[in-house]
């Protein structure tokens, strides 16, 4: 069975009334005597690039929309050969060099996505080089890439750390999926492109402060096909990772886009980034909304697989490597004490390992009086899921 592809609907239509509307206002002599192309209005200018983009790369997305790659597990499990540090094991440089890499990767995203956008890549390595170079601190220390990836962003454009953060967690996914390392870099690659289309909605959409108008929601919509149009120049991907950027918001229950795919319609490596990128914009703040404290994006998580929106099995994995108060959350103890998630609980998703930051009235702890409690083996329990900016942190105090 074929996916429903709705080229003849409102897309198609509105590239043919825009290309109709240029076509008359050329033949009007509305651009004559214009030298330069700022002198037609921005927002026509938009549209026109928008509209071109997308009727040249429409056969490219049409092709990736039939594609089925194999998404079974094949070969050793990437877990397999994963060890996870111990909080006293974490030297200060250690932790200081993992944290600028982070940085510095968040970067590289901003240029890989503007190389993309000017037609500068012509393949995939620095695609892989990105996520290659989380895979060694991944494999022996899983949890402080966990700890970044949940962390929210504080500037103002968000997509280039959403990249990254998605990219991150998605790989986390795939290896606790049971997929070995080449399957799980392919899903990681896939989830740091998912949203390279976004560059080519206008940033007045895209940075835009307050709710989307129905319109504009519909510009955004855009940026599936227009993210293929993109990577169609840059050789090397696979079948796997171009479908991930084109499928991300669909949903199992065929109320997502672009197509409204359903259930196996989705492959599952498609299914593992949307948990990923649903997480991570819930607990990232945006003009229109404030972000979610990490425990009620994870709730909020269980409850779109409840309903049947994303893949419940795979929610079941990302709570067993995140826990129900995810890694890098800010809790309040039944103590009193302020805090924070450093590790899971694999049996026991409400009682993971925690540093504790603060004294009962609140006081900070100096580092050397930093202390681990495994809540599964204290009487201790969480009383509350608190802010990430409850108390003044750094991003890796506690682990």
């Amino acid at each position: 069975m074929k996916p429903d592809n709705n080229w003849d609907n409102r897309r198609d239509r509105e590239i043919r009334q825009t290309l109709n509307e240029l076509h008359a206002m050329e033949e009007g002599g509305y651009f004559d005597g214009l030298t330069v192309s700022a002198n037609v209005p921005e927002d026509l200018q938009v549209q026109a690039a928008i509209t071109a983009q997308m009727n040249k790369g429409a056969p490219f997305a049409r092709k990736v929309a039939l594609l089925k790659p194999s998404d079974n597990p094949v070969g050793p499990a990437l877990s397999q050969f994963m060890s996870q540090l111990k909080v006293r094991d974490r030297t200060e440089i250690y932790k200081t060099e993992t944290h600028r890499k982070f940085q510095d990767a968040v970067g590289q995203v901003r240029i890989l996505y503007g190389k993309i956008v000017r037609g500068e890549i012509a393949s995939n390595a620095i695609v892989r080089s990105i996520v290659g170079g989380f895979m060694d601190t991944f494999m022996k220390d899983r949890n402080l890439i966990l700890d970044l990836a949940a962390s929210p962003h504080t500037g103002q454009d968000y997509l280039y750390d959403h990249s990254l953060k998605q990219c991150l967690l998605s790989l986390s996914l795939a290896a606790a999926a049971g997929y070995s390392r080449s399957q799980s870099i392919e899903i990681a690659q896939g989830a740091l492109l998912a949203d390279v289309g976004m560059m080519l909605v206008p940033e007045r959409i895209r940075l835009k402060r307050g709710k989307l108008t129905e319109s504009e929601l519909w510009e955004v919509k855009k940026h599936p096909m227009l993210g293929l149009s993109l990577l169609e120049r840059v050789h090397g991907l696979s079948e796997a990772v171009l479908v991930i950027p084109y499928t991300h918001h669909e949903r199992i229950g065929g109320g997502g886009y672009p197509d409204k795919r359903s259930g196996s319609m989705i492959s599952r490596f498609t299914r593992i980034v949307s948990i990923a990128d649903v997480f991570t914009a819930l607990i990232n703040r945006r003009s229109y909304r404030e972000s979610l404290v990490p425990y009620q994006a994870m709730v909020s998580l269980l409850s779109m697989g409840g309903e049947g929106q994303l893949d419940g099995d795979h929610i079941k994995q990302f709570l067993k490597t995140m826990s129900i108060f995810p890694l890098g959350s800010l809790v309040r103890l039944t103590s009193g004490r302020i805090a924070k998630v450093v590790g899971p609980n694999a049996t026991e998703f409400t009682k993971p390992i925690v540093s504790v930051l603060t004294t009962e009235n609140g006081a900070p702890l100096e580092r050397n009086a930093i202390i681990q409690i495994d809540l599964a083996a204290s009487e201790e329990k969480i009383a509350e899921a608190l802010p990430y900016h409850a108390i003044s942190h750094h991003v890796l105090d506690g682990f």
